[in-house]
């Protein structure tokens, strides 16, 4: 007697094989990439430095605090912005107070640092629009293009940046990144991760950043601009003495 199985089962195999494999959505790369980092812890504490400034960065459920730390002619200053506060500076401990426009420089200027910092999970910001464009295909590995931008509703003073992020489709690793600026001048910047390393479960990842010959050139040709050596390196984003705490 000859079994129906035995034809049936590798036929199945078979058709499996050949279905073409489900896309993944935006939503669902981002959601896995923040997974991967360990930013998806609920509560932790980073401190770290970068240049001249300590940062600590914390976060709880539905609340987070930035502040920045340095000393300038023997005074201590320290900025400090929460979920429920706008930034507040302190001289030696001391409230002082600041115009507006000064409060929103400083703000801006921590801000920054931490939306780079907490990569990749500021893409699940409330005011970032995305979109899934083209794969493309950098020395040998494959990558989800990501297109940012931002609404004007919660968006902060730069929501009219835009942003490229190539995120690696094994590793779920944002390897590298563009975007450009309209502030002081506007002007585009290329990153490319370097110093990747994991403390107490949350990864962390630095940066070569590099600029085009024209100011405003646009975002998809940077990673063809970079492979041919047209970027110049303006400087190394470095993270140094990351400490984490749960």
């Amino acid at each position: 007697m000859i079994s129906f199985s035995k034809f049936v089962f590798p036929f199945l195999l078979l058709l499996v094989a050949c279905q073409k494999p489900k896309e993944k959505t935006v939503d669902e790369i981002i959601q896995k990439a923040i997974q991967n980092s360990g930013f998806d812890t609920a509560r932790f504490t980073v401190d770290f430095d970068f240049r001249d400034y300590h940062y600590v960065l914390t976060r709880r459920p539905s609340f987070y605090s930035f502040s920045r730390l340095t000393f300038q002619k023997e005074i201590e200053v320290q900025d400090v912005m929460t979920s429920k506060e706008p930034l507040k500076r302190y001289l030696n401990g001391i409230s002082t107070q600041l115009s507006d426009s000064i409060q929103g420089v400083y703000s801006n200027s921590l801000n920054s640092v931490m939306y780079f910092f907490q990569l990749p999970k500021p893409l699940k910001d409330g005011a970032v629009i995305k979109k899934l464009m083209r794969s493309v295909e950098i020395d040998g590995n494959f990558y989800w293009t990501i297109k940012v931008i931002f609404k004007e509703d919660g968006g902060g003073k730069d929501f009219q940046d835009e942003y490229r992020y190539w995120i690696n489709q094994e590793t779920y690793e944002i390897d590298f990144l563009a975007y450009n600026y309209l502030t002081d001048g506007g002007g585009t910047r290329f990153r490319r991760a370097i110093n990747k390393r994991e403390v107490e479960g949350i990864f962390f990842q630095d940066y070569e950043n590099y600029k085009p010959a024209h100011k405003l050139e646009p975002l998809d040709n940077l990673l063809q601009l970079f492979h041919q050596g047209n970027l110049e390196q303006v400087s190394l984003i470095e993270n140094k003495n990351i400490k984490v705490t749960k």
